[in-house]
């Protein structure tokens, strides 16, 4: 099993899911090869906020009517980089 990604500082959180979505995250989590089904669901919630972040460069810089597409290419590049283990 690979070795985690994330430091051991991080903040606990208990999540709650059904038997069923728990085996269905678990399988996805190795699947994808992530050490533990917590760096999948880190995994997960950094993504949306990666995706939210671009979102929001996007939008602002369609109301300014600037458009630095290297920097979004560039934070694109990121998410899509960091997207697996």
């Amino acid at each position: 099993m690979p070795e985690s990604r994330y430091p051991l500082g991080m903040n606990a959180h208990v999540v709650e899911l059904p038997d069923e979505t728990e085996a269905w995250a678990t399988a996805r989590a190795e699947a994808e090869g992530f050490a533990t089904l917590s760096d999948y669901m880190a995994h997960l919630v950094q993504r949306q906020k990666d995706i939210e972040t671009l979102r929001a460069m996007l939008a602002e810089g369609q109301e300014d009517g600037t458009h630095d597409w290297t920097a979004v290419e560039a934070e694109l590049h990121q998410i899509l980089s960091s997207a697996a283990p």
